[in-house]
């Protein structure tokens, strides 16, 4: 139940809307042998059930947030080193010509 919870906060997170269907590839790339039956369809109303009957608390629903926020701003600040690395590069390479 977390980790569908999980898959559908990161992608409302990291692209600012929800795709169900981009939200099922995320889901598949971190749970490849679990539940094999199940489509993006299926886990998108898997997702309202488990919202819907409050099968998972806020609590818990604020820990995935904060964990994903976490998680956004690491892959942000590699973007960014990796971007600051090579712009560092270049200026190396032209400093020496």
């Amino acid at each position: 139940m977390k980790e569908v919870l999980w898959c559908f906060t990161y992608s409302k997170e990291k692209t600012l809307g929800e795709n169900y269907k981009e939200t099922y590839k995320l889901w598949r790339e971190r749970n490849p042998m679990t539940r094999m039956n199940i489509d993006a369809k299926a886990l998108l109303n898997q997702k309202n059930y488990i919202l819907k009957v409050k099968r998972i608390t806020t609590i818990e629903i604020d820990e995935i947030k904060e964990n994903i926020g976490l998680k956004i701003g690491d892959d942000t600040e590699d973007y960014i080193n990796g971007l600051n690395g090579d712009k560092m590069n270049t200026n190396v390479l032209e400093h020496q010509a």
